[in-house]
């Protein structure tokens, strides 16, 4: 192979990787963003840790 195929190559293996790595940071900023919110949910009704976690048990 020549290198501009080569490069080609590892623009793509780049590109594809960023793509993964960013869908991932979403995904888990979503998830956290979810939790945080439940977190914030519990602590307005006055409910602590530990029945919050009592309750996530039983889901």
């Amino acid at each position: 192979m020549d290198v501009e195929t080569w490069k080609i190559l590892w623009q793509f293996v780049f590109i594809a990787a960023s793509v993964l790595f960013y869908g991932i940071v979403i995904a888990v900023a979503y998830k956290g963003f979810g939790d945080v919110a439940q977190m914030i949910r519990n602590m307005a009704a006055g409910r602590g840790a530990s029945e919050s976690a009592a309750d996530s048990q039983r889901e």
